[in-house]
């Protein structure tokens, strides 16, 4: 059934992560499901798009109506953009840890793609990865990436052998770097020398700092090579932009404040974007396109209306472009959610895509022109829109039309509903355990019949909440009927709780003579009892409409 949906964050198996969806199946469960226009975006490789280029050219009628995007997700390393930390050394934000940049239009088969993805296919290769960002970003010095590799492949078999002393082996690293190998920097005579004298032994701090970061990049494994391997975000920016495409911030609601909601913290983030809107090479003399654009419209957005509404707001003060896409990585585990969002809600319209074609113009144009001044830059930036979420997009939840702040509000009285089916819990445990061991329970005590109250009375509100405007959150009657049965075995099960607290409270103060039972169990249990009837009767509602319907069903067949 063609419904024009649009998934712009897709990963095949070229992801690796245990996805078993290869490109060209992902072509196929897209047009089945109406996703028409869609985009791979492999992590740190373009191997994906290459294939699924590949397999339209080999299926022209199958892909005739698919609008199809090349892509690419790459990790990157932050520092060289701003630092992270107070006055106290203490750091600010996760963006230190680093952003993902998702980079749309742009040519998979050129080079630096392709080194990319052969860098990263190996452990040596990441640590090559890693060696360059160090040393060009301590010492200002650029390395041949291929002459850099079989110098720390030769230094992985020295280590491993166990030979030598490890320290003095990784010492040797720098020196080996800059003085061997064909164009080597630093490799006439003296020229060492005078480096070391000049800049190692006066600058012992930055020398500390590349060890550190040597040897961590060597004792790394697995997953935490991809950490140290990010390569610089301004570099990948210019790659992006040098393909011909135009790059945009991936989930931006994976990089938090280290305070929730300090508004200075929030002000990290807003320079940050800044920063990387539009950049100025003091090198070359360029202006650099930056970012045109942020993916707001990712399933992590709706879980924090605060951060969702921030973001909102600085794309619309930037002028940028908002993007969206399922990150879809399908394999035995994870259900496939490609084309969706957030459970059931779909793009249907984005002016990103609407707009694509003059946007990559712009980037292309941009890339023609060399040495600009500041103020011809002004061309290169594109349209500003200056329009937040609901009128940059159209987002659709069962075929019916929503708005953002619709999906958050869903997405926020959800989470909040667990988080107190969480809490009821472990304070029915709390209480128990108390009851049994003969322990009085005090007022001060956060785990107390007072609190259990307040919190089941509040997960009676949002309850009720989401019943009233089941339409609005779910779209798709069968999806919030599943979501009830849930939650009714839940209260079902509190009830039965608190129908044994209450009995061993009442033989415990019976025991202590003081003859009066604790009534805040019983009242809770009455509240308790309230909710799973609503929920009751929805569900009777539901299977009477269902019984009908079938009943129709079977009367038309039957004439």
């Amino acid at each position: 059934m063609k419904k024009g949906l649009i998934d712009l964050h897709i990963h095949s198996t070229y992801s690796k992560e245990g996805i078993t969806t290869e490109p060209s199946d992902i072509i196929e469960l897209a047009i089945i499901k109406g996703v028409e226009t869609l985009a791979i975006t492999d992590h740190n490789t373009t191997m994906g798009c290459i294939q699924a280029l590949k397999y339209i050219e080999k299926n022209p009628e199958l892909c005739e109506d698919l609008n199809f995007i090349t892509g690419i997700e790459i990790s990157c390393d932050t520092t060289s953009v701003m630092s992270f930390r107070d006055e106290n050394d203490h750091l600010r934000s996760s963006l230190a840890g680093g952003v993902h940049i998702l980079g749309y239009g742009i040519d998979p088969y050129h080079q630096g793609f392709i080194d990319m993805a052969r860098f990263y296919a190996t452990d040596t290769g990441k640590r090559t990865l890693a060696l360059y960002k160090y040393i060009k970003r301590f010492y200002g010095i650029t390395l041949d990436k291929d002459n850099l590799f079989k110098i720390v492949k030769d230094t992985e078999e020295q280590l491993q052998a166990k030979d030598d002393d490890p320290d003095l082996i990784l010492e040797s690293v720098l020196v080996r770097a800059l003085t061997t190998g064909r164009n080597a920097p630093l490799g006439r005579k003296n020229q060492y020398e005078n480096f070391y004298k000049n800049i190692i032994k006066r600058d012992k701090q930055t020398y500390e700092d590349y060890m550190y970061r040597l040897k961590k990049t060597f004792n790394s494994v697995n997953g935490e090579l991809d950490e140290v391997a990010k390569q610089d975000i301004y570099e990948m920016m210019a790659l992006i932009e040098d393909s011909g495409g135009v790059a945009v911030i991936a989930h931006p609601t994976f990089y938090r404040p280290k305070r929730e909601l300090a508004v200075a913290d929030f002000e990290i983030l807003r320079e940050f974007v800044d920063k990387v809107t539009s950049h100025y090479n003091e090198q070359t003399g360029e202006f650099m396109r930056g970012i045109v654009g942020i993916e707001l419209l990712h399933g992590s957005s709706f879980d924090d209306q605060f951060r969702f509404k921030f973001y909102d707001n600085l794309i619309k003060q930037k002028g940028l472009y908002i993007t969206g896409g399922s990150d879809s990585h399908i394999n035995s585990i994870k259900t496939n959610n490609l084309g969706y969002i957030r459970q059931n809600f779909s793009i249907k319209r984005l002016d990103f895509v609407d707009n694509f074609d003059s946007i990559i113009a712009l980037s292309q144009k941009a890339t023609s022109i060399k040495k600009q001044k500041e103020r011809d830059y002004a061309i290169l930036k594109g349209p500003q829109f200056h329009k937040n979420v609901d009128e940059q997009v159209v987002l659709f939840n069962d075929y019916k039309r929503v708005c953002a702040s619709e999906i958050i509000e869903s997405q926020t009285i959800s989470k909040k509903l667990l988080s107190f089916e969480n809490e009821i819990s472990a304070c029915m445990f709390a209480l128990k355990e108390k009851l049994f061991s003969d322990i009085d329970i005090e007022k001060n005590d956060h785990k107390n019949p007072d609190t259990l109250k307040e919190w089941t009375g509040l997960y009676n509100m949002y309850m009720q909440s989401i019943i009233d405007n089941k339409d609005v959150f779910f779209g798709n009657k069968d999806v919030f009927y599943d979501w009830l049965q849930h939650r009714l075995e839940f209260v079902n099960q509190a009830s039965e709780e608190l129908y044994e607290l209450s009995a061993l409270d009442a033989d415990n103060q019976l025991q202590k003579n003081k003859g009066v039972d604790n009534p805040h169990f019983t009242e809770t249990r009455g509240i308790m009892k309230d909710i799973s009837k609503k929920m009751d009767r929805e569900i009777a509602i539901y299977s009477a409409e269902k019984l009908l319907q079938n009943d129709l069903i079977k009367g038309i067949e039957r004439a």
